[in-house]
């Protein structure tokens, strides 16, 4: 059974494994292989988890098997990373954690998730337009987001399969 709750700083050293198996899938990407092993540092775990916009999906028996990391902002909660480990993947543990990370984001009086993905990637997003994610255009890109692109443009991320997404919560 798996339960949604806010991370423990005690988890930070678990969560890059789980993020670098999540993201083993992209392996099979052309020109994405190397994000299988970019990974948050487990200090930049802490730090997220410090700030209080951290979920985990734990199996009871297993312990943590997927993440959610976060921001609130001015606009909304923004979701930098969210990973699920590849053998629980296919379960709604993603969705599961992206409806926390709403509820969350309600009680802390924030009316929208936000965040960047690739535009071609099959689980990024047409995975988060399922779940109620609209891609924006590119006159409707706000500055804060537009940063962020900016940002992974410089960390080497291809902008141009790169988009930006809200969920209105």
């Amino acid at each position: 059974m798996i339960i949604i709750r806010a991370a423990s700083e005690w988890e930070a050293d678990d969560l890059p494994e789980i993020e670098r198996s999540s993201g083993a899938i992209f392996r099979g990407c052309p020109g994405l292989e190397w994000i299988a092993d970019d990974v948050q540092s487990a200090d930049q775990h802490r730090t997220l988890i410090s700030q209080g916009v951290a979920l985990v999906a734990e199996d009871r028996e297993h312990g943590p098997v997927g993440f959610l990391n976060g921001e609130l902002t001015p606009d909304g909660l923004h979701i930098w990373q969210i990973a699920v480990h590849l053998d629980w993947q296919g379960q709604g543990i993603g969705r599961r954690l992206i409806e926390a990370a709403g509820r969350f984001a309600q009680e802390k009086g924030a009316k929208a998730l936000t965040l960047t993905t690739f535009r071609d990637v099959p689980w990024n997003e047409p995975y988060y337009q399922r779940l109620g994610f609209r891609t924006l255009a590119e006159g409707e890109i706000t500055p804060r987001l537009r940063k962020v692109l900016e940002n992974e443009g410089k960390a080497g991320i291809p902008v141009e399969r790169r988009c930006a997404m809200t969920m209105q919560l």
